[in-house]
Formats: C-alpha cells, structure tokens, sequence
C-alpha cells in the first residue's frame, strides 16, 4: 500500500502550527453566526427561515467547495490554491462588514464559504502530501483536534461578540486569516502545474446535483430530490464518457475506499447530530439559555481537543483499523450514558458528553489517515475531497433527520440510543468488511 508523496520534514514542521491557526478561523467561522440568527432575523426584519440561510448557504457553498478545492489540489499548487480561498474569505467579510442589507449580509457569507471551503480539503491534502504514512496518523489527530476546539468554542465566541458588540463584528474575525497568508506562502513549497484538466461541465453537474440535494435535505422538497437524482444520473454518464473526469468512478468501484467512506458517512451523521441534540436536549429538559449551553459542551470539545495529538500518535502506532473500532467503541458507550443519565442534570451531562466527543475526534484522525493511504498520488485531491464532502452531507442529513424525530415527539433519549445503532452498525462495516480488504491490500 506504498504511495509516492512529495516529502518534506522543513515544510511539515512549519506548516502544522500555520495549518491550525487557519482551522481555528475556518470551523469557528461555520458555527460562531448560530447563535447570531435570532438578532440577524430581529435586526432586518426577517423571517426564521430566511435568517436561516445565513448558516444553510454558507454550508451548502462549503459542501461543495470543498470537493472542488480538493480536485484542483491535484492540479495545481497548494499555495496558489490557499491564496485565492484566503482572500475570497476576507472579501466575503468585508462585504458582510460594510453593507448594509439582507442581500449583502447572505453574498458576504457566500463569498466567505467559497473562501474557507479550501481548508477542510487542504487540511487532509497537506498532512498526505508532506508527511510519511508513518506520522500521518499524527498530524491527522493535530487537525482534528484544532476542529475540534473550534467548533466548542465558536458558539461561546459568537454569543460573546453578540452580545458585547454587535453580530456584524463577526465578520471580522475571519480577517485574521490575512495575517497567516504571508507565513503559509513561504511554509508551502513551489510546485509546478500538473498536467491534466478540470472537466467544468462534470464539475458543474456535481456542484448542482449536491446543491439540490442539500436543499432537498433542508426543506424536505421531493422536487429538489428528484432534480438531485437526475442531475447525479447526467453526471455519472458525463464521467463515464470523460477521458479525464471530474470525479473517478473507480474510486468507488475498485479497493476499500468506498467502504471507507461509507464508515466516514455513519460516524459523521451521528457525530455531528450529537453536536445538533445535545443544545436541544439541554434547551427542553433544562431550559437553560445559549451562553450556559455553550459551557456545557465546552468541557466535551475540550477534552477532544487535548485527545487529539495522543488520538493520533496511537493511530500511526497500532494502525487505522484498531483504533477506528476503539473510537466506536467511545462513542457507542458516551451514547448509552447520556441516553440514560441525563436527567441527572447539566454537569452529568457535560461530563458524559466527553466520551462520544473523542470517540468522534478519533474517528475522524483515524479515517482521515486510513483515506490518505487508500488513494493513489495522482487522486489524492479529489479523494479527500469526497471524503470532506461525504462528512458535510451526513451531518447536514443526520441534522435535518435528527430535528423531524425532536418535532416527531421522539424522546432524547431514545435519539441517542438510536446513535449507538448506527456507530454499532459502522463498527461491523470496519471489522468485517474494511478490516479484512485493507489487510489484503496491504499485502500486495
């Protein structure tokens, strides 16, 4: 299971911290502006829905940039690539900024997704292409850690910033991201342009065909759906005839990697609904407000922050797959506990939740690895693209299906539980169907 990687322990070194800092900007960025939307729907006169869109568009456009900014990565630089995706997210912030109107407000929001989409596909494109397999698990856990901490603290931040000032000077906390962009073009290495083209109309097709599926999740439409599966259908038979298609369908037809994504899809639609449950269930039971619910989550991301690098350094020691039904394992029993300890308040809560958070925080290092050194050199971009887009659509899935069974009158409990199934579900996948393929592949 040899790969060829471009090498380079000076720009590793380098890069980890700078590679952090932009995560820290990035992930907060997507979940600093939910608690904003109350006072955004009261300050311009909107609707709960429309307000919505502020965090429903950013997350469409960040779906799908970041496929599109991991299948560029397998054709031209990484440092060309970073610089357009930094200084679109602070165009985007500027025109949040300084104009005024609702209009404004959701084309700045855009044109930041369209920028800070580079990230999550960069972030698993560089840790594969500067590190041996070796300490990849590493770096993987390091990544996973600042996401992590970044999404426990973007709520405590934008309530924070809310509150003291205003929701507009939530923009500018994106700006920080200019500083770094100096530092990282001379981290990154100068790289050539590989040959190859961008097939724009398959590119199109998919950017289309996962936009209506995003919308079709968001409000239940059967014609979004239905325009998702013909637009899929154009697109597969776009790729099929393309000598150089956007997306290559023996990804999905040849080795373990659709399996791996598989797993990927199950951990992430429950590990991000956990993240979606939990202020709900604190909002019902003890009807606390936003700022007390962001403490109670901060001890569980905390915990999965500090995990992290120990996460991944056990990773590159005892492999993907062990620790893959390790992180099941955590997440399955911090379901159950929470499941059946709730009531006892907030701080059983709080205490319970760090379970499951690094269980999940260990998944994701753990795939994020196993993913890397399942692609060939030449698909290592789009590769982890699809693997970035697959976990925004489960948890964009498991959201939307998790909130129809809180309105369904289904108890939090049994949620949670439900939670368990599936991981348990995924934990079969890893163990008998991933376990034994990627063990041949490695022997060949």
């Amino acid at each position: 299971m040899s790969r060829h990687h471009q090498q380079n322990p000076q720009v590793g070194k380098q890069i980890i911290p700078l590679l952090g800092c932009l995560l820290l900007f990035s992930v907060m960025n997507v979940t600093v502006f939910n608690v904003a939307v109350p006072d955004i729907a009261k300050d311009l006169g909107l609707t709960p829905s429309l307000a919505g869109w502020v965090i429903t568009g950013y997350a469409m456009v960040y779906a799908i940039g970041s496929l599109m900014y991991g299948k560029l990565a397998d054709l031209f630089p990484l440092k060309r690539l970073m610089t357009i995706g930094i200084t679109l997210f602070a165009a985007g912030s500027v025109i949040g900024f300084f104009l005024d109107g609702y209009m404004w407000l959701l084309i700045g929001r855009l044109v930041q997704s369209a920028g800070a989409s580079c990230v999550p596909a960069l972030a698993m494109i560089i840790p594969a292409r500067y590190f041996p397999p070796e300490r990849r698990g590493t770096v993987m856990g390091v990544v996973a850690s600042f996401i992590a901490f970044s999404s426990g603290i973007g709520p405590i931040v934008g309530g924070f910033v809310t509150g003291a000032l205003h929701w507009k000077y939530l923009f500018l906390l994106s700006l920080g991201t200019l500083l770094l962009l100096p530092f990282l073009r001379k981290a990154l290495p100068n790289e050539e342009r590989r040959d190859g083209s961008v097939d724009a109309i398959g590119a199109g097709l998919l950017a289309a065909a996962v936009a209506m599926l995003m919308m079709g999740i968001t409000t239940s439409g059967l014609g979004y759906i239905a325009s998702f599966a013909g637009l899929l259908a154009l697109f597969i038979a776009k790729s099929r005839k393309s000598h150089d298609p956007f997306v290559s369908l023996s990804l999905f037809t040849e080795g373990p990697f659709r399996y791996a994504i598989v797993a990927a899809f199950l951990s992430s639609s429950t590990g991000f609904s956990m993240m979606l449950i939990i202020p709900l269930m604190l909002k019902s039971m003890f009807q606390l407000p936003a700022d007390q619910i962001g403490f109670v989550l901060f001890p569980a991301a905390m915990g999965a922050a500090l995990f992290g690098r120990i996460g991944g350094k056990w990773v590159d020691r005892f492999g993907s797959i062990p620790m893959m039904l390790i992180a099941a394992s955590f997440m399955i029993i911090g379901f159950i506990l929470i499941s059946l300890l709730s009531g006892f308040g907030p701080v059983v809560v709080a205490c319970s939740l760090i379970l499951p958070n690094i269980g999940f925080t260990l998944m994701q290092s753990s795939l994020s690895k196993l993913v890397s050194l399942l692609l060939p050199r030449e698909k290592t971009g789009s590769g982890m693209g699809i693997f970035s887009l697959t976990g925004f659509l489960a948890g964009a899935i498991g959201g939307t299906l998790t909130t129809k069974a809180v309105d369904w009158n289904l108890s939090f409990p049994a949620i949670l539980l439900f939670f368990a199934i599936v991981i348990a579900l995924q934990m079969c996948i890893v163990f008998f169907v991933l376990r034994g393929k990627v063990s041949r592949m490695s022997a060949t």
